[in-house]
């Protein structure tokens, strides 16, 4: 009888512990966009990859990584392109990618806030991603987020005390379970 009440017992707790977890999205990277301005430009980066454990009622396990090909950038015409590609700005032959990794996530506002850490050319700096999170169904949803990133500290462009080296990036991310 012991043994039956240990075994009810550990059942319960790995069926409790199952809903503890958050859900994995998978994310549409060909649907996926990575656009930014700024510094006078617009343009886009592709080949967005990530992982996103997220679910909004248990947030303080969810976490979202994700990746750029920083050589996937257009910004208008090949030589633009080209120009930002090389060691004056994003040095795309030595530092290839551009991840963020959150390390938190909480409500804000009608949203979201993942804190984390944006690694872009050989700078890591500490970051806030507010986003939304919009279910188109069951299956379906959309992670939606603006930020904004001071890209002289990443050496990207010269540090400006105006404010001419900041870039609003916009992602838009569907998801399906």
């Amino acid at each position: 009888m012991k043994k039956i009440h240990v075994l009810t017992l550990a059942l319960l707790v790995l069926l409790t512990s199952a809903f503890t977890v958050s859900i994995l999205w998978k994310a549409d990277e060909k649907t996926s966009t990575v656009n930014f301005e700024g510094g006078g430009k617009k343009g886009t980066f592709g080949n967005l990859v990530s992982t996103i454990n997220f679910d909004k009622t248990n947030l303080k396990d969810s976490k979202i990584t994700a990746s750029i090909d920083v050589k996937t950038l257009k910004a208008g015409n090949e030589r633009l392109n080209a120009h930002l590609l090389s060691p004056d700005f994003f040095d795309a032959e030595k530092f290839p990618k551009i991840t963020f990794t959150s390390t938190e996530i909480t409500g804000f506002g009608n949203g979201f806030l993942a804190n984390g850490t944006l690694h872009m050319k050989d700078s890591t700096k500490v970051i806030e991603l507010p986003f939304t999170f919009t279910e188109d169904g069951n299956d379906k949803a959309t992670f939606s987020g603006t930020m904004t990133v001071m890209a002289g500290d990443y050496g990207v462009m010269k540090k400006s005390k105006e404010g001419n080296d900041k870039v609003i990036v916009y992602l838009t991310v569907p998801v399906t379970k």
